[in-house]
């Protein structure tokens, strides 16, 4: 339940005369300074004469998600660890790819697949070559977000109040805005589904958040659920330490290669003692379980009178995959998945302040709740939120309705010849590079001994 103080607090200024405030300029809050947030920040700046922006980051530094910490439970400030990040972590995709086109600068290795704390380095240097840590508060926690006055049909009357928390002084604090951007991430809230049995298994059972390094499972056998990218990433980080790994997955089995002391099962349905009952009605025994099972959507800071909800997977009522339908002055920005995270985000803040900005002209609120329950093309019964072929298309939706230039196309090109051979070649994908050319036309050399040269190209954009 949230403090009485602060309804009060909501209900006072929902009474003020607001015409005096941001008068010149809007204040626009950001929500956390990883990869969304960042690009968020930069977009709003670069109208630093319509915006004023404002981000609230919980750590002490930009990064999110490639903040890495040893620590599985509490940061400095006693606050549950934010990053899921594990040692040997490198990219699944080339930083080459994951340079945004207004920042090419990813330096600091030869290899495409770079580890985890370049990607931060990265990052941190997008963040200074745009002068963005003057708009960033750090150490501040968002504890609650509500919306004081504005139906959705004058949604740019509405203002919004942030209750913060300074995590160093523990000192509270408001803030009044006019819209704002949601950039928490998505990689916090453990999804783990239901297992009989499990919660008497005498071994270690964990989600993938809280690994960090192989060397915890020296000589150990262990069950991985789940078979998507960081089931089969970790499966393949465990196998130079662990005696047996068992990958486990609902679905069909991999055709690629896999190290010799990974081996594929069906989907374990229960747990009894140190044996895992499978699909099949066969069994396993374990000395630890792994559930590589994914994440939850986790918004713990909106009031209910923001009006957005999640239930199994599906957040709503997000028009354009993005914008409160009730209250459109406030976007979800990078929240869809089976898309490209680095993207997504930079085109997706394109969108939110050119709306902002007037340039955008939103629908009917009936159309706008139409969008947020319609799947995606091609997307499975659901997954309202799987963007998969599909995310070009919405990108040049986007572009279009805004009218912003479109990302290169060899980001396109690229991202799906990378991924055929990554399909194939689970475990030795990242040693592949791609060499981009300044004309847009790029090839995938292979850098293993003996390997087989494998080349695509893209035509310039």
């Amino acid at each position: 339940m949230r403090s009485i103080l602060f309804v009060y607090l909501t209900l006072l200024l929902s009474m003020i005369d607001y015409g005096n405030v941001n008068a010149d300029k809007k204040k626009v809050c950001i929500i956390g300074a990883g990869m969304s947030g960042l690009v968020s920040v930069k977009r709003l700046a670069e109208h630093s004469d319509e915006f004023e922006p404002i981000a609230f980051e919980r750590n002490s530094d930009v990064g999110g998600f490639w903040i890495y910490t040893e620590s599985t439970t509490v940061d400095e400030h006693g606050s549950p660890v934010h990053s899921s990040a594990y040692k040997n972590l490198r990219t699944n995709v080339p930083k080459e790819l994951m340079a945004w086109p207004d920042y090419r600068n990813f330096s600091g290795d030869e290899r495409s697949s770079v580890p985890h704390y370049l990607v931060l380095q990265y990052l941190r240097n997008y963040t200074a070559h745009f002068n963005l840590r003057r708009y960033i508060r750090f150490n501040v926690l968002v504890e609650s977000v509500a919306p004081t006055r504005g139906p959705h049909r004058h949604w740019n009357e509405t203002k919004w109040v942030l209750k913060t928390r300074d995590l160093s002084t523990r000192e509270h604090d408001h803030t009044i805005c006019n819209a704002i951007m949601v950039c928490n991430g998505h990689l916090t809230k453990e999804y783990v589904p239901v297992v009989p049995g499990v919660e008497k298994f005498q071994g270690k059972a964990i989600h993938s958040r809280l690994y960090r390094k192989p060397e915890d499972f020296a000589n150990e056998t262990v069950a991985i659920l789940g078979a998507s990218d960081s089931g089969l990433d970790i499966a393949v980080d465990l196998s130079s330490r662990a005696r047996k790994i068992y990958l486990s997955s609902r679905h069909e089995r991999l055709a690629s290669k896999l190290p010799s002391n990974i081996e594929q099962v069906p989907g374990i349905i229960k747990v009894s003692g140190d044996e895992m009952i499978m699909s099949n009605g066969s069994s396993i025994t374990a000395d630890s379980i792994l559930f590589c099972t994914g994440y939850a959507y986790d918004f713990p800071f909106l009031e209910d009178s923001c009006g957005i909800g999640v239930s199994r997977g599906h957040v709503f009522p997000l028009y354009k995959q993005m914008i409160n339908a009730e209250h459109p002055s406030m976007a979800v920005i990078g929240l869809p998945t089976v898309a490209s995270i680095y993207l997504l985000p930079y085109v997706q803040s394109q969108y939110f302040v050119a709306l902002l900005r007037g340039k955008v002209r939103l629908p009917a609120h009936d159309e706008m709740i139409r969008d947020a329950y319609t799947l995606t093309p091609g997307a499975p019964e659901g997954k309202y939120h799987a963007l998969g072929a599909h995310q070009w298309a919405y990108h040049a939706e986007l572009a279009k309705a805004a009218g912003f230039q479109l990302p290169p196309s060899y980001y396109e090109d690229g991202l799906n010849a990378y991924q055929t051979y990554r399909d194939a070649h689970p475990a030795t994908f990242r040693e592949l590079r791609f060499l981009l050319s300044a004309d847009g036309t790029f090839r995938l050399e292979n850098t293993e001994p003996d390997a087989r040269h494998v080349s695509a190209a893209a035509a310039p954009s």
